[in-house]
């Protein structure tokens, strides 16, 4: 038998991998999942310019007094974060107020109490009392050794233990607790109420260390000389940015002992806070476990990464391996887990595989043998014990009948303790969710356990979807569709490579179902359109003539993503929603592992100002003698949307227009006027547009 290493490659199967809530049409030639080859950088049209900075490329932004939420962002730093930070607590100035008055921090937002842990369900471990970490033991510690976290990215944190199995799959038992972190013993638990989907997530950024720190500062100790004041501070992605959240140290415990997540070393408490903040983050406890709870939600919590979560039960087999086989080399993170629908505890299984448990996956290879090829998957256990023990594990029968040189190839790919071979057979038969979450070029760039990996290009836009102005619905409503955003991806004919390219749209959405103000989520998604290289933009008539590439299934969730591999060409993308008519901000996030310009084809960010003061007064006179503006504020409210503009200018266009005004005009003339981009326009400014379409057909006839 021989091995040979399996590299990502470009397969050029008109395919596509369905993802949970992210569903298409039926596959084209124009399609092939995950990208297969890596650059650094995009270069982009309309003042996004490509140059070289420490041998890799990047982009500069020429803003032109775009308003920063207005921007489409490039590789630069903060990349995957919106340019205008939001208003958050200041950490230094609370720990330096509650240490001035000696007095610990007590969180006004988030008070111990029944609001804290459930809004429903009351837990089944009673009573909870809430404690400091000084009163469960004598010396707590933040993190016992910060060390075993960040060296080399070998640490792990995870849940589990217990002895090995042996055989085939089948039925499991409880696992008991202890894991492993760095080599040493020093591992997170769930506890009797914790859930194990955000310590999955938890676990799986133990290969990226500095995502790790940099959601969990390490510079916080209980250490009463120095720093300590009961505040601690954690780190979590929200609609594109990092938001900032602060506890107090307050914990629920049941006999001193923690109830939620907790390190298996009682001085330790970094994961039990973490945890706090981030139910803080969503409105208390229940919200982040049990139903309320997703593996998916959370790392893209914890990375700000495109999520994507494909279910692998029902997948096609030859679509997960391609999945596979063309992410590993990426920057990406793999994350597969086991769920058995009848039971939500976390068991080992007799082939020693645990559910409810984070594997990595973290390299492929291919076995030649007599009898054929044999497509292996590496995974990474973050336990380091009580890994596979089915065939091509290192005590199985395969793995005997390998040379010596293929053994210690594979051996050597084995880099890490806790990391195992097994079949991709073996691999898409038990496992049931696979997550993997795309990694911004500026995560690549600074986490060194990335290096080895491609990274991608990228490209985000914040924008919204305005109610009477650009937000037209989805492919059902052709008339109005073409109003939505548009965004131009060109793929350069002279490369003559396939590119591949991710779509993410997110919604804003409210992490506390229970915040003031908060709303429920639009069905959302998009289209991908090829055009000509002369198009400029969508039009209704296009877009009632041409059917799109592809479109999403509209889902009401706050994420919609997928994949395509396109040939060079020219698409325009339609971030939309599912109906007409609806209020709400948006990420537009793109990924592109080939050459390529992206750009918006909206003139959203063009605001016409200072027209001549002498068309500011009501001179527009109706032929019943009554003037316009006086007839119309009694009929229409002081601001106007695109499709009630069109309808006063439908009763009056025979004078100053050559045609019926279509929508794209109406919306045009609004931007004129519309210097805080609201997507409408005061009813005072209605006699200037009626003088400047006059003025315009004045000059058409003249010309």
């Amino acid at each position: 038998m021989s091995v040979e290493a399996e590299h990502g490659g470009c397969w050029d199967s008109c395919v596509r991998l369905m993802c949970h809530n992210h569903s298409s049409s039926q596959p084209s030639n124009h399609r092939q999942p995950y990208p297969a080859r890596h650059l650094y950088a995009n270069g982009y049209k309309n003042g996004l310019n490509g140059h070289v900075k420490d041998g890799i490329a990047r982009n500069t932004v020429k803003t032109n007094g775009v308003r920063p939420e207005e921007k489409i962002s490039t590789v630069s730093r903060g990349y995957w974060t919106v340019e205008r930070p939001r208003q958050q607590p200041n950490y230094h100035a609370v720990r330096r107020s509650c240490r001035e008055r000696g007095a610990l921090f007590e969180d006004p937002d988030f008070a111990a109490g029944p609001k804290c842990l459930y809004t429903n369900k009351r837990p089944a471990i009673q009573p909870i009392v809430w404690m400091r970490p000084h009163e469960m033991c004598q010396r707590p510690k933040f993190m016992v050794d910060p060390t075993r976290l960040v060296s080399q990215g070998n640490g792990v944190v995870s849940t589990g233990g217990g002895s090995n199995g042996s055989g085939g799959g089948g039925g499991g038992e409880p696992a008991r607790n202890g894991t492993v972190v760095g080599g040493g013993r020093c591992g997170v638990e769930p506890g009797e109420l914790g859930d194990h989907s955000f310590l999955a997530a938890v676990s799986s950024l133990t290969l990226t260390p500095k995502f790790l720190d940099r959601v969990v500062p390490l510079d916080q100790s209980f250490d009463t000389t120095t720093s300590y004041c009961g505040l601690f501070r954690f780190r979590f992605w929200y609609f594109g940015e990092w938001k900032e959240v602060l506890v107090d140290d307050k914990l629920p415990t049941y006999r001193g002992r923690l109830v939620y997540m907790r390190s298996t070393n009682p001085t330790e408490f970094w994961a039990a806070l973490l945890e706090k903040a981030y139910a803080k983050l969503y409105g208390c406890y229940e919200n982040i476990s049990g139903s309320g709870s997703s593996t998916t939600r959370a790392l893209q919590d914890l990375t700000g990464g495109i999520v994507q979560s494909f279910g692998l039960s029902n997948q096609d087999r030859f679509l997960t391996y391609q999945v596979l086989n063309s992410a590993v080399p990426r920057s990406s993170l793999l994350i597969s887990t086991i769920t058995l629908k009848e039971n939500k505890r976390q068991l080992r299984l007799r082939n020693g595989l645990m559910t409810q448990h984070a594997y990595s996956v973290t390299g492929l290879a291919r076995v030649r043998g007599p009898l054929g090829d044999t497509p292996l998957v590496r995974l990474r256990n973050p336990w380091g014990e009580g890994e596979w023990t089915g065939p091509w594990s290192e005590r199985s029968w395969e793995w005997d009948g390998l040379s010596h040189r293929d053994k210690e190839l594979l051996s050597v790919r084995v880099r890490n303790d806790g990391e195992f071979w097994m079949s991709f057979e073996d691999f898409a038969r038990h496992f049931t969710q696979l997550d993997i979450v795309h990694v911004s070029p500026d995560d690549w760039m600074t986490e060194p356990a990335l290096h080895s990996k491609q990274p991608w290009r990228a490209v985000l836009a914040r924008r919204r979807w305005r109610s009477g102005y650009n937000a037209g619905g989805g492919p059902g409503y052709p008339e109005t569709t073409a109003m939505n955003p548009q965004f131009h991806i060109g793929i350069p004919r002279t490369s003559g490579n396939k590119c591949h390219v991710v779509v993410s749209v997110v919604q804003q959405y409210e992490t506390d179902p229970e915040a003031k103000g908060a709303r429920p989520l639009f069905a959302i998604g998009f289209a991908v359109y090829e055009v000509p290289h002369s198009t400029s933009r969508l039009t209704p008539q296009f877009v009632t003539q041409q059917q799109p590439l592809d479109v999403t299934n509209h889902s009401v969730a706050r994420e919609v993503v997928t994949f395509f591999t396109l040939p060079p060409g020219d698409y325009i993308v339609v971030p939309q929603t599912n109906v007409p008519n609806c209020d709400a901000k948006f990420l537009l996030r793109i990924l592109t592992d080939e050459q390529s310009n992206i750009w918006e084809v909206n003139d959203d960010n063009m605001v016409f100002k200072n027209i001549s003061a002498e068309f500011l007064e009501d001179t527009v006179i109706l032929p019943d003698g009554k003037p316009l503006l006086s007839k119309l504020m009694v009929k229409y409210p002081p601001e106007l949307d695109v499709t009630q503009l069109q309808k006063i200018l439908r009763v009056h266009w025979k004078a100053y227009l050559a045609e019926k005004p279509s929508l794209e005009l109406c919306k045009s003339l609004i931007m004129l006027r519309d210097i805080n981009i609201s997507g409408r326009i005061n009813m005072l400014d209605i006699p200037v547009l009626m003088h400047m379409l006059q003025f315009w057909k004045v000059r058409r006839i003249i010309n």
